[in-house]
């Protein structure tokens, strides 16, 4: 009986040292050095300088502007998994509510072409992105003229990462299925261009506060702006572009419906209200809720759908002069990988990149006049959006920021709430602190040189 018990002790004091070694190795305090502190900051500003600054002084385009419009199914032939919720563990969809799209407005300036294209999807996954990259350029429509974003439903297509992290996010990976949906993406976009006609741009924003709550701090800081963009065509059809800061979790992780969510109800509704074509993206959602509060999912999802389509109502539009079309796509430059696991303690990156998977995530910039969008390749917080409003304003401009743009480097949130204990800012925060300010930094300076023609 003792030599079974010492056999034992000695393997649980072996297992034990497995554990500490591994754990020394594995986790690491998290560095607290500073974007500006390191190697890569001035990189990026004077990459940004030298991109967005180099077209400053051309001539602008007198062409007309042409705009097309199309949708293609992206809903699967068989059951997926539903991307979203940890909780689902993979679960596949039991039925389908209401069908998933692609939309893609194809605007072209004489010799400059470029798509707008939005997926019902949680995100732009970035292994689709890398299958979008190659499947674009072979159709003659490179993803560097692609302006790329997603409804961030929650009840929709899985199975789109290789990688363990994102499969406990969207279950096992498929590679069949981003086959299917790069196809179809090129599909929607070759559609657009065929269908292009003369046509004017106006756009307009508006607060809907009742549609959105912060779920980090409550009662904090919100973005509650509407933006619209719309689009007159000389046939006489027209389209219009939303994009709203709450995030499309009106369906909880327990409904396995295949769903649009929210945005799915609004581009339906704007439909039904006269527009020939719809389409929606996600705005700067990270920190941001729905608001309509009810227990119903399909209830909050009509409630959301009316508030934000009677919203349109109320926009006062401005023409948007659309004498310049630029776009750009610009690599993103970032520090080291800090997923955290405590408050004041990290995976190591050995450990946290295969686990995660590495891409080069990057920033996009559409100008058209004095409109500018701006690309995000995460969830954007909406806490941080004021100061680019204010930016912009001062400079002649309007901006707005979307998220999912075909990388993904968590959420990023402001500063000053790196430590709070959240989701948002503990789990799912993963390049250290002044991530927030840096990428907002960066976003600056691309409005800097927006106002410099």
């Amino acid at each position: 009986m003792k030599k079974v018990a010492s056999v034992l002790l000695k393997i649980l004091l072996a297992f034990i040292s497995a554990v500490v070694i591994f754990l020394l190795f594995a986790i690491a305090p998290v560095n607290r050095t500073l974007p500006h502190e390191q190697a890569f900051y001035p990189l990026m500003k004077e990459e940004i300088d030298r991109v967005l600054g180099s077209e400053a002084n051309q001539t602008n385009d007198t062409a007309a502007l042409q705009i097309g419009f199309a949708r293609v199914s992206i809903t699967p032939s068989y059951p997926t998994s539903t991307a979203g919720y940890v909780k689902r563990k993979g679960a596949k969809f039991s039925s389908i509510r209401d069908s998933v799209w692609v939309r893609s407005v194809m605007l072209k300036r004489g010799a400059q072409e470029v798509a707008i294209v939005s997926l019902d999807m949680l995100i732009v996954p970035p292994v689709l992105y890398r299958e979008l990259e190659r499947k674009a350029e072979a159709a003659g429509f490179p993803i560097s003229r692609i302006y790329l974003g997603a409804t961030h439903t929650h009840n929709s297509i899985g199975n789109w990462d290789d990688h363990l992290v994102g499969q406990i996010y969207a279950g096992d990976f498929d590679h069949g299925l981003i086959t299917f949906l790069a196809d179809q993406i090129v599909t929607a976009v070759q559609q657009s261009k065929k269908d292009l006609q003369s046509g004017t741009l106006r756009y307009g924003v508006i607060p809907v506060k009742e549609a959105v709550n912060n779920r980090v701090i409550k009662g904090g800081p919100v973005d509650s702006l509407f933006h619209a963009l719309e689009f007159n065509r000389t046939d006489g059809t027209k389209g219009i572009f939303t994009s709203f800061s709450a995030h499309a979790t009106c369906m909880g992780a327990s409904d396995h419906r295949l769903s649009r969510d929210y945005p799915g109800a609004l581009v339906d509704n704007l439909e039904k209200k006269g527009y020939d074509f719809a389409i929606f993206m996600a705005g700067a959602v990270g920190s941001h809720a729905p608001g309509a509060g009810m227990d119903d999912a399909d209830e909050r999802i009509r409630k959301m759908g009316e508030v934000l389509n009677d919203a349109v109502d109320d926009v006062q539009w401005s023409e948007v002069e659309a004498d310049l079309l630029r776009f750009h796509r610009l690599p993103l430059l970032l520090g080291q990988q800090q997923i955290k696991v405590l408050p004041n303690w990290r995976v190591r990156e050995w450990l946290s990149l295969p686990l995660m998977g590495a891409y080069t995530p990057t920033l996009t910039y559409l100008q058209f006049g004095n409109l500018v969008m701006l690309g995000t390749p995460c969830d954007y917080s909406g806490m941080l959006t004021n100061t680019l409003y204010q930016s912009a304003g001062q400079r002649g401009l309007h901006v707005f920021v979307t998220s999912f743009n075909g990388g993904y480097i968590g959420y990023v949130t402001p500063d000053e709430y790196y430590d709070l204990v959240h989701y948002e800012t503990q789990t799912m925060n993963w390049y250290g602190p002044g991530n927030g300010g840096y990428i907002q930094e960066c976003l600056l300076r691309m409005l800097e040189k927006a106002s410099s023609p």
